[in-house]
C-alpha cells in the first residue's frame, strides 16, 4: 500500500506531496500565481478558472485511497477547517470534524486531467488561461488534479464503474459515475470541496508564446 500522510501544508501519497494551503479556493483547472514557491506554505493564488465546458470529456478518476485518520493529528487534518465530504445521496457534500472522521468510513479519491488533454485544452480552447500563463511567467500554474473526500459507500461506487462523465453545471463541474449497485451518482465540484491539489506549469512555449509545446507537473516542495 502506498504511504499516505496528512500534514498541515500537504497531503502525501505515493511519495508525492499535494498542496493543501488555499485548497478551499481551488477547483479543477483553477489558474494563477504560485506563491512562496520553495516555502512550506506554498499555494496557488487563484486568478480564475477554465470554463467548465472545456473540461467535459477530459477528466478521469484514480481509485480511492484509504486513510487511517486516527494516525493523523487533529491540527494537521483540520488545518483548513472541517473536512468537506461527499456522500450518498447529496451532490454538494457535508463536513466532518477530525473526531468524526476517525470513526467514519471515509476515503480520498483523485480527479485528474492528464498532461496531453490539458495542453490541448489550453492551446485550443482555454485562451484566457493560456494567455495568463504566458504573461505570468515562471510562477504561473494551473491545477491539474484534485483530491476530495468521500464516504466509503460513494467511493466504492466510483471505484466500481469503468469511467466517469464530467459536465458543466453553470460555474461548477458535475462528475457522474453511472452503473453498479448504486446506480447513477453525481457530485458537484465547487469552491470549498477540494482537500488537496497538484498543478502544472509551462516548460516550453513556441517562439511567440502563443502555443504551449511542453508542460511539467508541480508538487509541494518542488518549486
Amino acid at each position: 500500500m502506498a504511504e499516505t500522510k496528512i500534514a498541515s501544508h500537504f497531503f502525501k501519497y505515493n511519495n508525492l506531496k499535494y498542496f493543501r494551503d488555499g485548497a478551499e479556493n481551488i477547483e479543477m483547472c483553477s489558474f494563477g500565481e504560485k506563491k512562496d514557491p520553495l516555502g512550506p506554505k506554498s499555494y496557488l493564488s487563484v486568478e480564475g478558472k477554465v470554463a467548465r465546458k472545456h473540461l467535459e470529456g477530459r477528466i478521469k478518476k484514480i481509485p480511492s485511497v484509504d486513510i487511517d485518520w486516527s494516525k493523523q493529528s487533529k491540527a494537521d487534518v483540520e488545518a483548513n477547517g472541517l473536512i468537506p465530504v461527499y456522500g450518498i445521496p447529496v451532490k454538494v457534500g457535508t463536513t466532518y470534524s477530525y473526531e468524526e472522521a476517525k470513526s467514519a468510513d471515509l476515503k480520498l479519491i483523485k480527479f485528474v486531467i492528464d498532461e496531453g488533454p490539458l495542453k490541448k485544452m489550453l492551446n485550443n480552447d482555454a485562451n484566457a488561461a493560456r494567455n495568463y500563463l504566458a504573461d505570468e511567467g515562471k510562477d504561473g500554474r494551473i491545477v491539474s488534479s484534485i483530491w476530495v473526500v468521500m464516504e466509503g459507500k460513494l467511493a466504492r461506487h466510483f471505484d466500481s464503474v469503468g469511467s466517469i462523465s464530467a459536465n458543466a453545471a453553470g460555474s461548477n463541474l458535475e462528475i457522474t459515475a453511472s452503473g453498479g449497485v448504486a446506480g447513477s451518482q453525481t457530485i458537484t465540484l465547487s469552491e470549498g470541496t477540494t482537500f488537496a491539489y497538484a498543478m502544472h506549469k509551462v516548460k516550453k512555449w513556441n517562439k511567440g508564446k502563443t502555443e504551449i509545446e511542453d508542460m511539467e507537473d508541480d508538487y509541494h516542495g518542488i518549486g
